[in-house]
């Protein structure tokens, strides 16, 4: 069966004056079918949005996709042309950015950024659009600030929208950036909620990028962990919740289960430890701070490799 979303070997860098900074590391992981949702946990710096970019085919120079693939129902995202793209980032996969106000005009009311993508997209009318775009706005809460303006709504409001833009024209895939990260924890909640109801009632599938692993609970079926622009785990988010395969999941779920506030702790630690290899081929990533390493980790990069039924690990522990 072919799958809705696949992404292989994956590797994205950004050009730092004479220097190049690998933001994403050979990353592979699909999306096989309707109703699947992923959540991918990654610390803030460490590849979150450069990921979603790269789904959408928006990366731009001083970022450059450097190897793999992305292929979406076997046709590859990244050879479309202008016009395939154009239906693709709508029609098919939309994005929900994590700050509202940079997704949406100063000078546009609510509604109108809706009308605007429906009728870029259909033949609809002015009038129909308006129709669509008012049905959708009372699904997530806001048809009352419907000829509103950004400036006037809450942060809350704001996500909202942005929200119902990435599903006004009823996408098979759903990438949400952290969606919730900029708003207070009542409201974060709020947000989730309707993301939650949106999904199951359109039957859509999920990629959630966060750096807090517990807002994922009852939000997605699957989680991937990703370490320094590599994913070092991947398998059904109760089992890696429960029983972590990689020592750096182990040590993320038993510290604070946010990855920056884990960051933070590492970066205290003993600054003469280098957090990144040199170069492909000198060994494990998170080699320095593990307490199962032994010599193979300083010398051998780890493959991501099934170890059980649906969990994935990148530690010679398991080869």
């Amino acid at each position: 069966m072919t799958e809705l979303l696949k992404v292989d070997d994956l590797s994205v860098q950004y050009k730092v004056g004479h220097s190049a900074k690998l933001a994403l590391d050979r990353v592979s992981f699909d999306i096989p079918s309707a109703g699947y949702s992923l959540g991918l946990v990654v610390e803030s710096g460490s590849g979150k949005t450069t990921l979603g970019m790269s789904v959408m085919s928006l990366i731009e120079p001083p970022g450059k996709i450097v190897t793999g693939t992305i292929q979406y129902q076997a046709k590859d995202v990244l050879a479309m042309t202008k016009s395939e793209l154009r239906r693709y980032r709508w029609e098919e996969v939309a994005m929900v950015y994590q700050s509202a106000m940079n997704s949406l005009s100063p000078v546009k009311s609510v509604s109108g950024h809706l009308v605007e993508v429906i009728r870029e997209h259909s033949g609809a009318s002015k009038n129909e659009a308006r129709e669509q775009a008012l049905r959708l706005l009372g699904q997530v809460g806001i048809e009352d600030r419907a000829d509103g303006f950004p400036h006037e709504l809450s942060g809350g409001m704001r996500q909202r929208v942005v929200i119902a833009m990435a599903l006004v024209l009823s996408p098979n895939l759903l990438i949400a950036d952290e969606p919730s990260s900029a708003l207070d924890v009542v409201v974060q909640r709020q947000i989730l909620a309707l993301l939650k109801d949106q999904i199951k009632k359109r039957g859509l599938s999920l990629l959630f990028i966060t750096h807090e692993i517990a807002i994922l609970s009852g939000l997605v079926d699957h989680v991937a962990v990703m370490y320094q622009g590599e994913i070092v785990e991947r398998g059904p988010f109760a089992k890696v919740l429960f029983e972590p395969l990689h020592p750096y999941t182990e040590m993320l779920l038993g510290s604070i289960l946010t990855l920056d506030s884990v960051r933070e702790i590492l970066d205290t630690q003993d600054h003469s430890l280098e957090l990144r290899r040199p170069a492909q081929g000198q060994g494990c990533k998170y080699a320095n701070r593990c307490k199962y390493v032994f010599a193979r980790c300083r010398t051998e990069d780890p493959k991501l490799i099934e170890v059980e039924r649906e969990r994935f690990a990148a530690c010679h522990k398991y080869s």
